[in-house]
């Protein structure tokens, strides 16, 4: 029903636009009400990574940087269940608690602590009050466009007036936006409509551990014994970004389905490689064939890209964090031309900025995956990943606390 009504709003670029500004301004004034006369407890930090699908990424950097330098602080993680595999990890921390997502205690946590450290977009109804602190870390650097930049039009649950302004009341919250170069805070403040002086460009703390662990042997072998993967295996990653225009009305989730999972393409390999499939934490993945190992729920991303030989990629931006690792990376395009001129369109000119080639077609990426060119990532980290060098945490943490 929630989605049918997004996509009926969307079709509207002013109607979409006066429903968001009434519903948001309209529950961030009954939150403010209802909890305006909570105090805000000055030592209390809450994290939260997608939506509580995850306890990684740079506010779990960030988190443990804090726990093991400054004392005094109370913690608060937001996980989406009590299932969740991290969730007796954190409760067992005597200084951090658990709240679920959406619980009335989320709400609770939010109204009163100092700082919020997120890797995602809230809720519009969270009203920020002036003593508190919004670290917005995001989780990417940006190859498509974001927000307010979207220039075309098929973006199903949303019309462009209504995104942009969306996008806009939403980093009004921001207090600081983490950004790991010169090239990503220039896209972030106007794809977010904010201005620069909220850019802590100080490199992602969640790349200290790809920075630190590339080369380690011992923590690249546990990881795959954790996951049951073969030592002796070549792992290709396979981590295609979601799909504005591939929504369900019915299910009111976007979803994806893994083109590679296709018998031409896999009987190219023989059992010598391995492939892993993680998708989009916006989408359903619908995987085809079992060929694929699918690690989508896998907690840290950074675990993955550290046991994978290669990486196949399309827009997503994981290609900037893999590059720190310096090995191979191929992008499969299929739906190029759609995607960039009817979906979201593009910061860089990908024939020529991208640190890998680029393929339209199953077999010639899997002939390119068999015979991997050498490619020299010194100038593309120089210009991406300028500060990663396994102190982002740190610098970023004595700028904001």
């Amino acid at each position: 029903m929630v989605g049918k009504l997004k996509q009926v709003l969307a079709s509207n670029d002013y109607i979409d636009l006066i429903s968001k500004f009434i519903a948001i301004n309209l529950s961030r004034f009954i939150f403010h009400i209802k909890y305006k006369n909570y105090k805000v407890d000055d030592k209390k930090i809450i994290f939260e990574c997608f939506q509580g699908r995850n306890c990684s990424d740079s506010p779990l950097a960030i988190y443990n940087y804090i726990r093991n330098n400054y004392k005094g602080y109370s913690y608060i993680w937001v996980l989406n269940s009590k299932e969740h595999e991290k969730f007796n990890y954190i409760t067992n921390q005597s200084d951090t608690s658990v709240v679920i997502y959406n619980s009335k205690e989320y709400e609770y946590e939010y109204a009163t602590s100092k700082f919020w450290v997120v890797n995602c977009r809230l809720p519009f109804r969270f009203y920020k009050r002036k003593e508190q602190k919004y670290v917005q870390c995001w989780h990417g650097t940006p190859l498509k466009k974001l927000g307010c930049d979207i220039e075309v039009g098929k973006y199903v649950t949303s019309s462009i007036k209504g995104r942009s302004y969306s996008y806009t009341i939403d980093s009004e919250r921001y207090d600081y936006f983490i950004s790991p170069s010169t090239y990503a805070s220039k896209r972030f403040c106007s794809g977010f409509n904010f201005s620069y002086d909220k850019i802590i460009e100080l490199g992602y703390p969640r790349n200290d551990s790809l920075f630190c662990n590339k080369d380690n042997l011992e923590k690249i072998n546990s990881i795959k014994s954790k996951l049951g993967i073969d030592k002796k295996k070549k792992v290709i990653l396979y981590a295609p970004t979601w799909r504005d225009q591939q929504f369900s009305s019915k299910e009111g989730t976007y979803y994806f389905n893994n083109q590679l999972s296709d018998i031409e393409f896999l009987k190219q390999f023989d059992e010598s490689y391995l492939f892993l499939f993680r998708g989009h934490y916006f989408s359903e993945s619908l995987m085809g064939l079992d060929s694929f190992k699918n690690v989508s729920d896998y907690d840290d991303v950074n675990d993955l890209y550290l046991i994978s030989d290669m990486l196949i990629t399309d827009y997503s931006s994981v290609f900037f964090d893999y590059a720190i690792l310096e090995r191979p990376i191929f992008f499969y395009m299929y739906d190029r031309q759609s995607y960039e001129d009817d979906v979201r369109g593009f910061y860089l000119n990908i024939d020529r900025d991208l640190p890998g080639p680029i393929y339209t077609d199953r077999i010639s990426l899997a002939n390119a995956i068999k015979s991997p060119s050498e490619i020299n990532y010194d100038d593309f980290n120089l210009q991406f990943n300028p500060f990663e060098d396994g102190n982002s945490a740190k610098r970023v943490v004595e700028k904001f606390l």
